[in-house]
Protein backbone atom coordinates (compact mmCIF):
# COMPACT_ATOMS: atom_id res chain seq x y z
CA UNK A 1 0.00 0.00 0.00
CA UNK A 2 1.46 3.16 -0.96
CA UNK A 3 1.86 6.08 1.53
CA UNK A 4 1.29 9.94 1.92
CA UNK A 5 4.86 10.13 1.17
CA UNK A 6 5.21 7.80 -2.21
CA UNK A 7 2.59 8.50 -4.05
CA UNK A 8 2.44 10.62 -7.06
CA UNK A 9 1.37 13.50 -6.19
CA UNK A 10 -0.85 14.16 -9.78
CA UNK A 11 -0.24 17.07 -12.14
CA UNK A 12 -1.38 20.10 -10.64
CA UNK A 13 1.00 19.26 -7.51
CA UNK A 14 3.96 18.80 -10.38
CA UNK A 15 2.79 22.16 -12.15
CA UNK A 16 3.10 24.12 -8.89
CA UNK A 17 6.49 22.40 -7.99
CA UNK A 18 8.24 23.23 -11.44
CA UNK A 19 6.45 26.96 -11.29
CA UNK A 20 8.28 26.99 -7.49
CA UNK A 21 11.70 25.99 -9.61
CA UNK A 22 11.57 28.48 -11.93
CA UNK A 23 10.47 31.25 -9.33
CA UNK A 24 13.49 29.98 -7.69
CA UNK A 25 16.11 29.78 -10.49
CA UNK A 26 14.76 33.07 -11.61
CA UNK A 27 15.62 35.09 -8.38
CA UNK A 28 19.06 33.37 -7.84
CA UNK A 29 19.98 35.11 -11.09
CA UNK A 30 19.11 38.08 -10.36
CA UNK A 31 20.59 38.23 -6.68
CA UNK A 32 23.63 36.33 -8.33
CA UNK A 33 24.62 39.42 -10.35
CA UNK A 34 23.87 42.02 -7.23
CA UNK A 35 25.87 39.83 -4.59
CA UNK A 36 28.69 40.11 -7.41
CA UNK A 37 28.71 43.72 -8.07
CA UNK A 38 28.41 44.16 -4.08
CA UNK A 39 32.12 42.51 -3.88
CA UNK A 40 33.71 44.17 -6.69
CA UNK A 41 32.06 47.72 -7.26
CA UNK A 42 34.16 50.57 -6.19
CA UNK A 43 36.78 49.14 -3.53
CA UNK A 44 38.53 51.87 -1.70
CA UNK A 45 42.25 52.06 -1.99
CA UNK A 46 43.92 50.69 0.78
CA UNK A 47 45.81 52.91 3.79
CA UNK A 48 49.51 53.48 4.00
CA UNK A 49 50.79 50.80 5.96
CA UNK A 50 51.23 51.23 9.31
CA UNK A 51 54.78 51.97 10.82
CA UNK A 52 56.26 50.75 14.15
CA UNK A 53 56.31 53.73 16.74
CA UNK A 54 59.70 55.31 15.70
CA UNK A 55 61.26 58.34 14.92
CA UNK A 56 59.85 60.72 12.23
CA UNK A 57 60.04 64.42 11.39
CA UNK A 58 56.99 65.36 14.25
CA UNK A 59 54.50 68.24 13.16
CA UNK A 60 53.50 70.82 15.15
CA UNK A 61 50.01 70.28 17.05
CA UNK A 62 47.77 73.24 17.11
CA UNK A 63 43.38 73.05 17.11
CA UNK A 64 43.47 76.09 19.34
CA UNK A 65 40.34 78.46 18.24
CA UNK A 66 40.97 82.38 19.80
CA UNK A 67 40.14 85.68 18.66
CA UNK A 68 44.13 85.90 16.85
CA UNK A 69 43.65 82.27 15.42
CA UNK A 70 46.65 80.75 16.38
CA UNK A 71 48.37 78.82 13.73
CA UNK A 72 49.88 75.56 13.10
CA UNK A 73 53.98 75.85 12.90
CA UNK A 74 56.00 74.14 10.36
CA UNK A 75 58.33 70.69 10.98
CA UNK A 76 60.51 70.32 14.18
CA UNK A 77 63.57 68.50 14.77
CA UNK A 78 62.70 64.76 16.55
CA UNK A 79 61.43 65.38 19.51
CA UNK A 80 60.83 69.05 21.85
CA UNK A 81 64.03 68.81 23.75
CA UNK A 82 64.28 72.18 25.28
CA UNK A 83 63.55 74.52 27.87
CA UNK A 84 59.31 74.94 28.29
CA UNK A 85 58.79 78.49 28.99
CA UNK A 86 55.81 80.34 29.38
CA UNK A 87 54.32 82.81 27.31
CA UNK A 88 51.28 84.39 28.57
CA UNK A 89 49.94 84.29 32.20
CA UNK A 90 47.54 81.29 32.70
CA UNK A 91 43.83 82.87 32.22
CA UNK A 92 41.78 84.74 35.09
CA UNK A 93 37.76 84.89 35.73
CA UNK A 94 35.77 85.52 32.97
CA UNK A 95 33.90 89.15 32.94
CA UNK A 96 30.02 88.46 33.75
CA UNK A 97 28.10 86.79 31.31
CA UNK A 98 24.60 86.94 31.82
CA UNK A 99 21.88 84.11 30.43
CA UNK A 100 24.33 81.74 30.50
CA UNK A 101 22.65 79.58 32.79
CA UNK A 102 19.94 78.41 29.93
CA UNK A 103 20.52 75.41 28.06
CA UNK A 104 22.99 75.94 25.49
CA UNK A 105 21.55 75.71 22.56
CA UNK A 106 24.00 73.08 20.94
CA UNK A 107 22.71 70.86 24.20
CA UNK A 108 18.70 71.55 22.92
CA UNK A 109 19.90 70.49 18.54
CA UNK A 110 21.44 67.24 19.55
CA UNK A 111 18.81 66.63 22.43
CA UNK A 112 20.99 65.78 24.90
CA UNK A 113 18.89 65.19 28.17
CA UNK A 114 16.58 63.19 26.00
CA UNK A 115 19.64 60.87 25.18
CA UNK A 116 20.43 60.64 28.82
CA UNK A 117 17.35 58.52 29.70
CA UNK A 118 19.21 55.77 27.69
CA UNK A 119 22.87 56.33 28.37
CA UNK A 120 24.42 58.73 30.81
CA UNK A 121 28.48 57.18 30.23
CA UNK A 122 28.61 54.94 33.13
CA UNK A 123 31.98 52.88 33.36
CA UNK A 124 33.19 54.43 30.32
CA UNK A 125 36.82 56.40 30.47
CA UNK A 126 37.58 59.12 28.17
CA UNK A 127 40.99 60.31 27.49
CA UNK A 128 41.08 64.41 26.75
CA UNK A 129 44.82 64.26 25.49
CA UNK A 130 44.65 68.36 25.72
CA UNK A 131 45.78 71.54 27.29
CA UNK A 132 45.24 69.44 30.97
CA UNK A 133 41.50 70.18 32.86
CA UNK A 134 41.59 72.31 35.84
CA UNK A 135 39.55 70.24 38.90
CA UNK A 136 36.03 71.64 38.67
CA UNK A 137 33.37 70.64 41.23
CA UNK A 138 30.82 69.48 38.68
CA UNK A 139 34.05 67.04 36.79
CA UNK A 140 34.52 66.15 41.27
CA UNK A 141 35.22 62.27 42.10
CA UNK A 142 35.31 61.55 37.84
CA UNK A 143 38.77 63.47 36.88
CA UNK A 144 42.10 61.60 36.76
CA UNK A 145 45.46 62.67 36.38
CA UNK A 146 47.13 60.66 33.14
CA UNK A 147 50.44 62.64 33.20
CA UNK A 148 51.85 65.62 31.14
CA UNK A 149 54.11 65.67 28.41
CA UNK A 150 54.67 69.78 28.56
CA UNK A 151 56.45 70.46 31.84
CA UNK A 152 56.49 66.86 34.01
CA UNK A 153 54.09 68.00 36.34
CA UNK A 154 50.17 67.38 36.52
CA UNK A 155 47.73 67.28 33.84
CA UNK A 156 45.09 68.47 36.73
CA UNK A 157 47.01 72.52 35.38
CA UNK A 158 45.13 74.01 32.70
CA UNK A 159 46.52 77.46 32.42
CA UNK A 160 44.90 78.34 28.80
CA UNK A 161 41.28 76.79 29.69
CA UNK A 162 40.73 74.88 26.09
CA UNK A 163 40.94 71.46 27.73
CA UNK A 164 38.68 72.01 30.96
CA UNK A 165 36.30 73.43 28.45
CA UNK A 166 36.67 70.01 26.22
CA UNK A 167 36.56 68.22 29.46
CA UNK A 168 33.08 69.41 30.52
CA UNK A 169 31.34 69.42 27.12
CA UNK A 170 32.16 65.36 27.61
CA UNK A 171 31.15 64.79 31.03
CA UNK A 172 30.33 68.15 33.27
CA UNK A 173 27.56 66.46 35.71
CA UNK A 174 24.12 68.45 36.29
CA UNK A 175 23.47 71.43 38.11
CA UNK A 176 19.75 72.18 38.93
CA UNK A 177 20.34 75.40 38.81
CA UNK A 178 22.37 75.49 35.30
CA UNK A 179 20.79 74.34 31.95
CA UNK A 180 24.21 73.08 30.88
CA UNK A 181 25.18 69.20 31.25
CA UNK A 182 28.26 67.17 29.80
CA UNK A 183 27.03 64.49 27.20
CA UNK A 184 28.19 61.42 29.32
CA UNK A 185 28.32 62.59 32.91
CA UNK A 186 28.45 59.91 34.54
CA UNK A 187 31.99 58.72 32.16
CA UNK A 188 35.37 59.24 33.95
CA UNK A 189 37.83 61.87 32.52
CA UNK A 190 41.85 60.51 32.03
CA UNK A 191 42.94 64.29 31.37
CA UNK A 192 46.88 64.44 30.13
CA UNK A 193 48.46 67.32 28.77
CA UNK A 194 50.12 67.31 26.01
CA UNK A 195 50.06 70.41 23.95
CA UNK A 196 49.39 74.57 25.25
CA UNK A 197 49.40 77.62 23.44
CA UNK A 198 50.27 79.58 26.30
CA UNK A 199 53.78 77.67 26.40
CA UNK A 200 56.72 77.50 23.99
CA UNK A 201 59.75 75.16 23.50
CA UNK A 202 62.95 76.87 22.85
CA UNK A 203 65.01 74.83 20.06
CA UNK A 204 68.27 74.71 18.74
CA UNK A 205 67.74 76.42 15.15
CA UNK A 206 69.27 74.76 12.39
CA UNK A 207 69.37 77.34 10.48
CA UNK A 208 71.61 79.57 12.40
CA UNK A 209 74.35 78.33 14.48
CA UNK A 210 74.34 78.87 18.53
CA UNK A 211 70.76 80.52 18.27
CA UNK A 212 67.03 78.97 19.46
CA UNK A 213 64.04 78.97 17.87
CA UNK A 214 60.87 79.03 19.44
CA UNK A 215 57.72 76.50 18.88
CA UNK A 216 54.73 75.72 20.27
CA UNK A 217 54.28 73.35 23.23
CA UNK A 218 53.21 69.92 21.80
CA UNK A 219 53.68 67.94 18.52
CA UNK A 220 52.80 64.54 16.86
CA UNK A 221 55.53 62.44 18.29
CA UNK A 222 54.55 63.90 22.15
CA UNK A 223 51.12 63.30 20.96
CA UNK A 224 51.35 59.62 19.64
CA UNK A 225 52.54 59.13 23.20
CA UNK A 226 50.11 60.05 24.74
CA UNK A 227 47.80 58.26 22.56
CA UNK A 228 49.83 54.65 24.12
CA UNK A 229 49.53 56.04 27.05
CA UNK A 230 45.32 56.50 26.96
CA UNK A 231 45.25 52.79 26.01
CA UNK A 232 47.43 51.64 28.68
CA UNK A 233 45.57 53.83 31.15
CA UNK A 234 42.18 52.18 30.51
CA UNK A 235 40.74 54.46 28.43
CA UNK A 236 37.60 53.28 26.21
CA UNK A 237 37.08 56.66 24.00
CA UNK A 238 39.53 59.17 23.18
CA UNK A 239 39.75 63.00 22.41
CA UNK A 240 42.11 65.13 19.96
CA UNK A 241 40.67 68.12 20.09
CA UNK A 242 43.83 69.36 18.12
CA UNK A 243 45.15 69.10 14.86
CA UNK A 244 48.41 69.31 12.55
CA UNK A 245 48.06 70.44 9.24
CA UNK A 246 50.59 70.39 6.18
CA UNK A 247 50.19 70.56 2.61
CA UNK A 248 49.71 67.50 0.53
CA UNK A 249 52.62 68.95 -1.69
CA UNK A 250 55.05 67.77 1.12
CA UNK A 251 54.90 64.30 1.35
CA UNK A 252 54.77 64.18 -2.42
CA UNK A 253 58.27 61.31 -2.79
CA UNK A 254 58.94 62.20 0.80
CA UNK A 255 58.22 59.99 4.22
CA UNK A 256 55.13 61.14 5.71
CA UNK A 257 55.83 63.49 8.67
CA UNK A 258 53.22 61.97 11.40
CA UNK A 259 53.91 58.18 10.86
CA UNK A 260 54.08 57.41 14.86
CA UNK A 261 50.85 59.22 15.23
CA UNK A 262 49.10 56.83 12.25
CA UNK A 263 50.90 54.16 14.02
CA UNK A 264 49.54 55.28 17.70
CA UNK A 265 46.22 55.84 16.37
CA UNK A 266 45.99 52.21 15.08
CA UNK A 267 47.20 50.71 17.99
CA UNK A 268 44.61 52.79 19.60
CA UNK A 269 41.98 50.70 17.34
CA UNK A 270 43.07 47.21 17.46
CA UNK A 271 42.99 47.84 21.28
CA UNK A 272 39.59 48.78 20.99
CA UNK A 273 39.50 52.69 22.07
CA UNK A 274 37.70 54.91 19.73
CA UNK A 275 39.33 57.91 18.58
CA UNK A 276 37.69 60.77 17.83
CA UNK A 277 39.60 63.90 16.36
CA UNK A 278 39.24 67.01 14.94
CA UNK A 279 38.41 68.01 11.46
CA UNK A 280 40.88 71.25 12.19
CA UNK A 281 39.77 75.37 11.98
CA UNK A 282 40.70 77.46 9.01
CA UNK A 283 44.04 79.26 10.28
CA UNK A 284 47.36 80.21 7.52
CA UNK A 285 48.73 77.09 7.70
CA UNK A 286 45.07 74.75 7.61
CA UNK A 287 43.94 76.26 4.41
CA UNK A 288 40.51 75.21 3.03
CA UNK A 289 40.31 72.23 0.69
CA UNK A 290 38.32 73.60 -2.15
CA UNK A 291 35.68 71.12 -4.42
CA UNK A 292 37.57 68.25 -6.43
CA UNK A 293 41.07 69.57 -4.46
CA UNK A 294 43.30 68.04 -1.61
CA UNK A 295 45.65 70.46 -1.14
CA UNK A 296 46.00 70.62 2.93
CA UNK A 297 46.37 66.92 5.04
CA UNK A 298 44.66 67.21 8.85
CA UNK A 299 46.29 64.86 11.14
CA UNK A 300 45.20 62.41 12.84
CA UNK A 301 42.05 63.03 11.19
CA UNK A 302 43.43 61.73 7.61
CA UNK A 303 43.90 58.22 9.28
CA UNK A 304 40.39 57.67 8.71
CA UNK A 305 40.06 53.49 9.34
CA UNK A 306 41.17 54.32 12.54
CA UNK A 307 39.21 57.98 13.63
CA UNK A 308 36.32 59.25 14.04
CA UNK A 309 37.17 62.56 12.47
CA UNK A 310 34.58 65.52 13.31
CA UNK A 311 33.93 68.92 11.52
CA UNK A 312 32.07 71.78 13.39
CA UNK A 313 28.50 73.04 12.08
CA UNK A 314 27.04 76.38 12.41
CA UNK A 315 24.77 76.10 15.90
CA UNK A 316 22.61 78.15 14.85
CA UNK A 317 21.65 77.14 11.07
CA UNK A 318 23.08 73.44 11.08
CA UNK A 319 25.35 73.94 8.51
CA UNK A 320 28.86 73.75 8.01
CA UNK A 321 31.03 76.38 9.71
CA UNK A 322 33.13 78.26 7.38
CA UNK A 323 35.95 77.51 9.66
CA UNK A 324 36.33 74.03 9.61
CA UNK A 325 38.61 72.35 7.30
CA UNK A 326 36.81 70.26 4.41
CA UNK A 327 38.60 66.84 3.64
CA UNK A 328 37.24 63.25 2.35
CA UNK A 329 37.99 62.11 5.52
CA UNK A 330 35.46 64.13 7.59
CA UNK A 331 32.99 61.47 9.19
CA UNK A 332 30.63 63.39 11.35
CA UNK A 333 29.57 66.68 12.13
CA UNK A 334 28.55 68.11 15.77
CA UNK A 335 27.90 72.09 16.58
CA UNK A 336 30.99 73.85 17.18
CA UNK A 337 29.73 77.38 17.35
CA UNK A 338 27.85 79.54 20.76
CA UNK A 339 29.67 76.88 23.44
CA UNK A 340 29.39 76.77 26.95
CA UNK A 341 31.18 75.00 29.31
CA UNK A 342 33.12 74.91 32.53
CA UNK A 343 34.43 77.96 33.89
CA UNK A 344 38.44 76.93 34.03
CA UNK A 345 38.95 79.30 36.91
CA UNK A 346 35.41 79.09 38.86
CA UNK A 347 32.71 77.30 39.82
CA UNK A 348 30.64 78.32 37.52
CA UNK A 349 30.10 78.35 33.39
CA UNK A 350 31.95 80.22 30.57
CA UNK A 351 31.10 81.12 27.06
CA UNK A 352 34.40 82.68 26.35
CA UNK A 353 37.91 81.70 26.56
CA UNK A 354 41.61 84.17 26.49
CA UNK A 355 44.24 83.86 24.00
CA UNK A 356 47.48 84.51 24.87
CA UNK A 357 47.66 87.74 24.05
CA UNK A 358 44.76 88.15 26.62
CA UNK A 359 42.06 88.72 24.62
CA UNK A 360 38.63 86.95 25.18
CA UNK A 361 36.49 85.49 22.32
CA UNK A 362 33.56 83.08 22.15
CA UNK A 363 33.77 79.48 22.13
CA UNK A 364 33.78 78.08 19.12
CA UNK A 365 35.97 75.46 16.43
CA UNK A 366 35.69 72.19 15.88
CA UNK A 367 37.73 71.16 18.93
CA UNK A 368 34.33 71.51 21.15
CA UNK A 369 32.46 69.68 18.26
CA UNK A 370 34.72 66.75 18.83
CA UNK A 371 34.31 66.66 22.79
CA UNK A 372 30.04 66.59 21.49
CA UNK A 373 31.15 63.21 19.79
CA UNK A 374 33.06 61.87 22.33
CA UNK A 375 30.82 62.22 24.81
CA UNK A 376 28.41 60.51 22.33
CA UNK A 377 31.39 57.38 21.65
CA UNK A 378 30.46 57.39 25.79
CA UNK A 379 27.14 56.95 25.82
CA UNK A 380 26.99 54.17 22.46
CA UNK A 381 30.03 51.92 24.70
CA UNK A 382 27.41 52.06 27.22
CA UNK A 383 24.33 51.06 25.55
CA UNK A 384 25.87 48.51 23.68
CA UNK A 385 29.30 47.20 25.19
CA UNK A 386 29.57 44.40 22.88
CA UNK A 387 30.30 46.67 19.79
CA UNK A 388 34.04 47.19 18.73
CA UNK A 389 35.33 50.72 18.84
CA UNK A 390 35.12 50.67 14.76
CA UNK A 391 31.45 49.16 15.45
CA UNK A 392 30.77 52.32 17.96
CA UNK A 393 32.21 54.66 15.18
CA UNK A 394 30.18 52.90 12.53
CA UNK A 395 27.02 53.15 14.55
CA UNK A 396 27.19 57.31 15.12
CA UNK A 397 28.31 57.76 11.19
CA UNK A 398 25.27 55.11 10.33
CA UNK A 399 23.12 57.33 12.61
CA UNK A 400 23.94 60.56 11.71
CA UNK A 401 21.56 63.23 10.11
CA UNK A 402 22.18 64.60 6.80
CA UNK A 403 21.69 68.11 6.56
CA UNK A 404 19.42 70.20 3.92
CA UNK A 405 20.86 70.21 0.25
CA UNK A 406 24.21 67.81 0.93
CA UNK A 407 23.22 64.80 -0.99
CA UNK A 408 24.51 62.33 1.62
CA UNK A 409 28.13 62.11 2.29
CA UNK A 410 30.20 65.23 1.33
CA UNK A 411 33.66 66.92 2.35
CA UNK A 412 32.39 69.55 4.56
CA UNK A 413 29.94 67.53 7.10
CA UNK A 414 30.69 63.78 6.35
CA UNK A 415 27.62 61.64 6.75
CA UNK A 416 26.25 64.60 8.54
CA UNK A 417 25.19 65.87 12.31
CA UNK A 418 25.29 63.53 14.82
CA UNK A 419 22.16 62.41 16.17
CA UNK A 420 22.44 60.83 19.85
CA UNK A 421 18.66 59.82 20.30
CA UNK A 422 18.98 57.52 17.11
CA UNK A 423 22.75 56.29 17.85
CA UNK A 424 21.34 55.09 21.05
CA UNK A 425 18.18 53.37 19.18
CA UNK A 426 17.74 49.69 18.50
CA UNK A 427 17.33 50.45 14.85
CA UNK A 428 19.39 53.94 14.15
CA UNK A 429 19.20 55.99 10.76
CA UNK A 430 20.61 54.89 8.13
CA UNK A 431 19.98 58.22 5.91
CA UNK A 432 22.89 58.01 3.54
CA UNK A 433 21.82 57.95 0.10
CA UNK A 434 24.98 58.86 -1.88
CA UNK A 435 28.53 57.45 -1.56
CA UNK A 436 31.81 59.53 -0.38
CA UNK A 437 33.80 60.70 -3.43
CA UNK A 438 37.39 58.78 -3.47
CA UNK A 439 40.37 60.33 -2.83
CA UNK A 440 42.83 60.17 -5.65
CA UNK A 441 45.99 58.52 -4.77
CA UNK A 442 48.08 59.89 -7.83
CA UNK A 443 47.73 63.70 -5.51
CA UNK A 444 49.80 62.22 -2.91
CA UNK A 445 51.98 60.37 -4.92
CA UNK A 446 53.04 56.95 -3.32
CA UNK A 447 50.99 57.52 -0.31
CA UNK A 448 47.53 56.06 -0.11
CA UNK A 449 45.24 58.10 1.72
CA UNK A 450 43.29 56.00 3.97
CA UNK A 451 40.00 54.18 2.58
CA UNK A 452 36.53 55.83 2.57
CA UNK A 453 33.53 54.15 3.48
CA UNK A 454 32.19 52.64 0.48
CA UNK A 455 28.09 52.78 0.61
CA UNK A 456 27.54 52.40 -3.25
CA UNK A 457 29.23 48.60 -2.20
CA UNK A 458 27.37 48.16 0.66
CA UNK A 459 23.51 49.18 -0.80
CA UNK A 460 23.94 47.03 -3.42
CA UNK A 461 24.91 43.85 -0.79
CA UNK A 462 21.76 44.85 1.08
CA UNK A 463 19.93 44.98 -2.57
CA UNK A 464 21.16 41.31 -3.21
CA UNK A 465 20.38 40.16 0.92
CA UNK A 466 16.94 41.41 0.13
CA UNK A 467 16.18 39.73 -2.90
CA UNK A 468 17.74 36.98 -1.42
CA UNK A 469 15.29 36.78 1.57
CA UNK A 470 12.10 37.66 -0.57
CA UNK A 471 13.33 34.20 -2.59
CA UNK A 472 13.37 32.58 0.57
CA UNK A 473 10.34 33.53 1.74
CA UNK A 474 8.21 32.96 -2.29
CA UNK A 475 9.74 29.42 -2.08
CA UNK A 476 8.29 28.64 1.60
CA UNK A 477 4.99 29.95 0.25
CA UNK A 478 4.59 28.00 -2.29
CA UNK A 479 6.02 24.79 -0.86
CA UNK A 480 3.41 25.31 1.69
CA UNK A 481 1.19 26.07 -0.68
CA UNK A 482 2.01 23.06 -2.56
CA UNK A 483 1.23 20.85 1.21
CA UNK A 484 -1.66 22.01 1.68
CA UNK A 485 -3.10 21.05 -1.92
CA UNK A 486 -1.47 18.10 -1.44
CA UNK A 487 -3.10 17.48 1.84
CA UNK A 488 -6.58 18.12 0.44
CA UNK A 489 -6.41 15.02 -1.95
CA UNK A 490 -5.07 12.56 0.09
CA UNK A 491 -7.92 13.20 2.85
CA UNK A 492 -10.38 13.21 -0.23
CA UNK A 493 -8.83 9.70 -1.25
Amino acid sequence: MATASDRDPGPPVRRARRAALVVAVALLCLASPAAQAGAQAGAPPSPPPTPALSQPPPVAMSERPSPAEVSTFPYQAPGQVGPTLPVSSCITAAPAQPSIEATPPAQQRLRIEQAQRVATGQGQTVAVIDSGVNPHPRLADQLDDGGDYILGDTALEDCEGHGTVVAGIIAAAPDPDAGFVGVAPEARILSIRQGSTFYRVQLPDQERPGQTRSVLAGDTTSMARAIVRAVLRGASVINISEAACYPSSDVSGAPIPDRDLQAAVRYAAERDVVVVAAAANLTDNCRQNGPGELSTIVSPAWFDEDVLAVAATDTGTGEAADFSIRGPWVDVAAPGTRIVSLDPVGAGLTATLASPDGQRGTIRGTSFATAYVSGLAALVRERYPQLTAREVMERIEQSAQVTSGTGGHNHAVGNGVVNPVAALSDVPNANQVAPPEPIEPARLDNVSPPAQQDLQRRTVAFLGAGIGLGMLGLTLLIIYAVRGYRGRALNRR
